[in-house]
């Protein structure tokens, strides 16, 4: 806001072309079968670029073919290797699978202990979530973040192996081409209203 350059202001504008066309749509919900699963949610983390150092984390968790709780943000820690910026990644995502179960359990929703899907994109992270002596990639990472571990054993959540092409949580992260950003979109549920 102090000093805006040229680029800032091509941004902006972008921005600005991306809302004025996007006023008429909105996030469609439709109603399911009956199944154990009433969410999953895609989690991805992404590398700042060379002015900023922090990391960003996504998530979108999707119930009746619509985003029901999304999220992108800065990460609170300075990561040292793409798996610890995955691993906080499925870390915070997990605090929001805790809020909605407990939300869905509240509305009686949820029913019995049926673990909540997370895709994630990265294999080192999954390991690490499902079996913390990883050693060699997760020693340097702060004890705060292993939590994870304790819901993925507990049976509150299962992680799975998600790759770019089908990865929702990209969308929120980083601009991608038209024809993978309108994929992602239409996956979340939002369409003309």
């Amino acid at each position: 806001m102090a000093n805006p350059s040229m680029q800032h202001t091509i941004a902006l504008k972008q921005i600005l072309h991306y809302l004025s066309g996007t006023r008429t749509h909105g996030i469609t919900y439709k109603a399911l079968p009956e199944s154990k699963e009433f969410f999953s949610g895609y989690t991805d983390a992404a590398y700042g670029n060379v002015d900023e150092i922090c990391l960003t984390t996504g998530y979108v968790f999707l119930a009746g073919n619509g985003a029901i709780t999304w999220c992108s943000r800065k990460q609170i820690s300075t990561a040292l290797s793409s798996t610890e910026a995955e691993y906080v990644a499925l870390s915070e995502t997990s605090c929001e699978v805790c809020w909605l179960r407990n939300l869905y359990s509240k509305l009686g929703l949820l029913h019995g202990e049926v673990p909540t899907l997370i895709r994630g994109n990265n294999d080192r992270s999954i390991a690490m979530a499902k079996n913390p002596q990883f050693h060699k990639y997760s020693k340097h990472i702060n004890i705060c973040w292993h939590w994870v571990h304790k819901l993925v054993e507990e049976g509150t959540i299962t992680i799975e192996d998600c790759h770019d092409p089908e990865q929702t949580a990209d969308v929120l992260m980083k601009a991608l081409p038209h024809q993978k950003h309108n994929k992602h979109v239409a996956k979340m549920g939002l369409t003309l209203a």
